[in-house]
């Protein structure tokens, strides 16, 4: 018979390697990129999702969509700062 284990407080957080997937430019790019910086392809893929996953996952490059600004951008109009508005 199978069980649900009960949830651990501390879970070891182990190393692990696992496969992605991109074109052969895009590997070999990070190679280059991994020499530079002194370390392995492994560990600076790793590195580059943590960094991703730790920043909320944005969205980047041109097929991301441009964010609307919160509020209109402040009038360069002199009489746009004076109390009481324009007249």
């Amino acid at each position: 018979m199978s069980y649900i284990p009960p949830r651990k407080d501390q879970v070891e957080d182990k190393e692990r390697r696992f496969y992605v997937s991109a074109p052969s430019s895009i590997y070999l790019q990070l190679q280059q990129e991994a020499i530079h910086r002194g370390t392995d392809l492994w560990t600076l893929g790793g590195n580059v999702l943590r960094s991703w996953l730790e920043a909320g996952c944005p969205n980047f490059g041109p097929q991301a969509p441009l964010e609307e600004p919160s509020s209109p951008p402040p009038s360069s109009s002199p009489l746009a700062h004076k109390k009481g508005g324009a007249q």
